[in-house]
């Protein structure tokens, strides 16, 4: 019975914190809030601590995005910028550079598509990937001499052993740091994405390897 209870206890108090809107300003800030009014120029909501309370405005320029009680959001000041490029999110490993639509989006403008927790999560998960790539380029170098020492010279010592195993150690742990780092950016461009609304494309056409079908997303 006590179960019960607690388990009724935890189900009713998900439901009350589901049921309210989160207000994400542009620099970072959660308003727990109801909304009661979304205009041209602000927002107009109640505090959810207190919605028998006054009704409170803010500016729609303040504005990042609106988490509804029903998980939708809705995104301000980022679709609405229509001299920037728009459309799905990209990153190209080799360049280092993210698109947009097709179209490469410099550093000094990803804050203009990403929310600030975002924008933080990208610029932490590219800096580890990048430390990552040094590390295994470090470890790659003695790690592939000491291969090439052993296969011209048919035998090795406890130098090129230890180069091998050492290299090796540091060209691993650097590719598993570079790829902790990929998926934070991963992750900061998939919030990104998740707010656009597209339909899946299926693309036919030659490719590398012949002919084929590419459902894109």
């Amino acid at each position: 019975m006590k179960r019960l209870v607690v388990l009724l206890a935890c189900f009713l108090y998900g439901c009350v914190l589901y049921a309210q809107d989160i207000i994400t300003k542009k620099d970072g800030t959660d308003i727990q809030a109801k909304v009661t009014e979304v205009g041209e120029s602000q927002i107009s909501y109640k505090k959810f601590s207190n919605l028998n309370g006054p009704i409170y405005t803010i500016s729609i320029s303040d504005i990042l995005m609106i988490t509804y009680e029903n998980g939708e959001r809705e995104m301000f000041n980022i679709k609405k910028m229509s001299s920037l490029p728009q459309g799905v999110m990209t990153y190209n490993s080799w360049s280092g550079k993210i698109s947009v639509g097709g179209v490469t989006i410099e550093d000094d403008m990803l804050d203009r598509y990403f929310s600030p927790e975002d924008f933080q999560l990208f610029k932490r998960g590219k800096t580890v990937s990048t430390v990552g790539s040094i590390l295994a380029f470090t470890g790659a170098l003695p790690f592939g001499y000491s291969i090439g020492y052993m296969g011209a010279a048919g035998e090795t010592d406890e130098t090129n052993l230890a180069l091998l195993i050492g290299g090796g150690a540091v060209m691993v742990a650097g590719i598993v740091v570079s790829s902790l780092g990929g998926k934070k950016m991963k992750k900061a461009m998939a919030n990104y994405n998740s707010a656009l609304t597209f339909q899946p494309e299926v693309r036919f056409g030659a490719t590398n390897y012949g002919v084929g079908i590419a459902l894109v997303f």
